[in-house]
């Protein structure tokens, strides 16, 4: 029985000042150093790994960097990246009410088919978090560091219908979550663990 261990990024400016960023590149500012800390703490009591991973974005794989108390090699893998929110990419939630507003609505209305112009939907989101998952060794421990948006896709896919559930998880920066795979059946062992 393996485990997938998830842990979102620690916390970047923007996530500070409530900026829509998915492809948009951040680094850790000092909270989010700090919370990396407490989690490399957290899982070094509780959790062994076989493997680490991480979304090539700088904000994930420098939690990478900081949570891997087993040092082992770091592999970076693309399909773990934060949704891409194309033409709201590096705005408010204001600024984005203010200057696409039939696009902001349509993104609420039609949350779960709309694809961000010059972006990507959530179902292809969803997809390539799958795709990567399903690609690892679940007998393995395997632990992954990435975004809100990828988390919240993995544990809608496993624990409803595709992407029904995806609003219903808090993942905070930091946090940690474990889906335990028994013959490759997945059971939700803890969410937002510190």
């Amino acid at each position: 029985m393996g485990k997938l261990i998830l842990v979102r990024h620690g916390q970047t400016q923007m996530n500070v000042e409530g900026i829509f960023f998915g492809k948009l590149d951040p680094n850790l500012n000092e909270v989010g150093k700090e919370q990396c800390k407490k989690t490399k703490e957290l899982l070094k009591n509780r959790y062994k790994y076989d493997h680490i991973y991480s979304s090539d974005l700088k904000r994930a794989s420098e939690t990478a960097q900081i949570v891997n108390f087993l040092n082992l090699p770091i592999q970076l893998d693309e399909r773990l990246e934060e949704i891409d929110f194309g033409i709201f990419e590096g705005l408010s939630y204001k600024e984005i009410l203010e200057k696409y507003p039939k696009e902001a609505k349509k993104s609420q209305d039609e949350w779960q088919t709309f694809d961000f112009v010059t972006g990507e939907s959530l179902g292809s989101l969803q997809k390539r978090a799958i795709n990567f998952v399903e690609s690892l060794n679940k007998e393995k421990d395997n632990l992954v560091v990435t975004h809100w948006g990828v988390i919240n896709c993995i544990l809608s896919w496993y624990f409803s219908n595709e992407l029904e559930s995806y609003w219903k998880y808090n993942v905070e920066n930091g946090g940690i979550c474990i889906i335990e795979f028994a013959d490759n059946f997945p059971i939700l062992k803890g969410l937002n663990i510190g």
